[in-house]
């Protein structure tokens, strides 16, 4: 957090209040200025995800698979290597006998991170993708 802080003020309903004091203390934040803090970091970072295709991006994509379905394995494997440019760790998880996760961590623009998406979700076996944006 930066050294400086301003303050500003921030009209609500008291709905709205209301839901963010339960919040607040549901997730034990030291203040209502943190979590709108918080808030904004996923409102800032919306932004930049929608407004850039070029600016860089950092997050994860999982993707929950079969893991009995033929040629599978291959195929995530060989568009991970195809990747590598943007994918900076990969962690494969065995959920049950049949179902598997994959976590990959990305770093690259919203375009590559979308196309590698995209390729993951056209493959046969593959249940779910879902990415995950969290820059700075």
């Amino acid at each position: 957090m930066p050294d400086e802080i301003d303050r500003i003020s921030l009209t609500l309903p008291s709905s709205m209040i209301g839901r963010l004091d339960g919040i607040v203390d549901d997730w034990e934040y030291a203040s209502r200025s943190e979590a709108i803090r918080d808030s904004l970091r996923d409102f800032f970072t919306a932004y930049e995800w929608d407004a850039g295709e070029s600016i860089p991006h950092h997050g994860t994509i999982v993707v929950a698979h079969d893991h009995h379905v033929n040629g599978l394995a291959d195929d995530l494997q060989t568009i991970q290597h195809e990747m590598t440019d943007i994918i900076t760790s990969v962690q494969h998880i065995h959920l049950s006998h049949d179902a598997c996760m994959e976590t990959l961590i990305v770093n690259g623009a919203k375009r590559e991170i979308t196309e590698l998406a995209n390729r993951l979700r056209a493959l046969s076996g593959v249940q779910q993708v879902k990415v995950m944006i969290v820059d700075e």
